[in-house]
């Protein structure tokens, strides 16, 4: 089997980045989504996909972050509050979405996300390495930036920034 898993992503999740930060070639598809008044997004290969948000069954004892986890047509899901993981500050949920993001293997986690924005496509070349010296931010967790326009869109490596410790 080739770099890409079953469902045609990358094995390294990284979305058109190598993993020293370097932007690859040819475009990439984005769900951008708000959370902590910025704006995040994870490569749509990665997003298996995007719902309502149901309702979530506490999970006691676990990491803040955890919400709890959904029964999504017979699949236990565990569902994180990306905000708490990540430290942000707490927006307040206009339309709240479950992003379903898949992993190698099989499995899935939800990540629970304030509003969506958009999906848009963007050159690899258009990535740029996320700076080390942000203040409150791990760069590990991201694999680039985009600037789009007014906007500047922080994407996440899914597996980094969604391991449950």
């Amino acid at each position: 089997m080739s770099a890409e898993n079953a469902g045609g992503r990358p094995a390294n999740g990284k979305v058109g980045v190598d993993s020293s930060g370097a932007s690859g070639s040819g475009s990439v598809m984005l769900v951008v989504f708000a959370a902590g008044n910025s704006f995040m997004a994870y490569d749509a290969r990665s997003v298996g996909e995007v719902i309502r948000l149901p309702r979530i069954t506490r999970s006691y004892g676990a990491a803040p972050y955890v919400m709890g986890v959904v029964n999504l047509r017979g699949r236990i899901i565990t569902v994180i509050d990306l905000e708490v993981k990540l430290g942000l500050p707490r927006t307040e949920p206009h339309d709240p979405r479950l992003l379903v993001i898949e992993e190698a293997g099989g499995e899935a986690i939800g990540v629970q996300v304030p509003a969506l924005r958009d999906v848009i496509e963007a050159d690899a070349s258009e990535i740029q390495p996320m700076r080390a010296d942000l203040r409150g931010a791990d760069p590990d967790l991201f694999v680039g930036v985009l600037r789009r326009d007014d906007m500047l869109v922080a994407i996440l490596d899914p597996k980094r920034s969604l391991s449950i410790a």
